[in-house]
């Protein structure tokens, strides 16, 4: 008998100590929303630069997402009051890594853009280039950074 009840206390704390433990609940990330094929663009809005997702129709252009950003707002954009600084005909002529992260050239000079444009550009090309990288600016024989997002992303 006591040679059973050892057995029954040895499986039992065995069986116990395999399983898997009571947790609390464990809540994960909100899922994703929006549209499957969608550019993310920095405007602004009451002067401050946020985060706008953009549908596209099809695939992606062959254009970047800076470039769509100097295009300016789409008329849903525009009804929601969203504007840019960044001066229209601004085009990505480059993105090449860099050992601080990756460098951007502009078809515009970069030194006389504003504050807020350089936000604007330098978020979009963070979100557009999969991270937290420092972008660094160049254009017309100007270079502004390396830059990081003021922003979260």
């Amino acid at each position: 008998m006591r040679k059973a009840w050892l057995v029954a206390l040895l499986l039992g704390s065995v069986v116990a100590g395999c399983g898997v433990r009571p947790s609390a609940v464990i809540t994960g990330a909100p899922a994703p929303t929006g549209p499957a094929n969608a550019v993310v663009l920095y405007f602004l809005s009451g002067g401050q630069a946020v985060r706008v997702l953009r549908p596209l129709a099809g695939e992606l252009p062959p254009v970047s997402p800076v470039d769509l950003l100097a295009a300016g707002p789409d008329e849903s954009e525009r009804e929601r009051h969203y504007t840019t600084e960044v001066p229209p005909g601004t085009a990505v002529l480059d993105q090449k890594p860099a050992p601080n992260g990756i460098t951007v050239t502009l078809s515009v000079g970069v030194t006389g853009l504003s504050a807020r444009a350089v936000d604007q550009i330098v978020c979009t090309a963070r979100d557009s280039l999969g991270g937290g990288a420092q972008i660094t600016l160049r254009g017309e024989g100007s270079v502004r950074g390396p830059l990081s997002c003021p922003l979260p992303g």
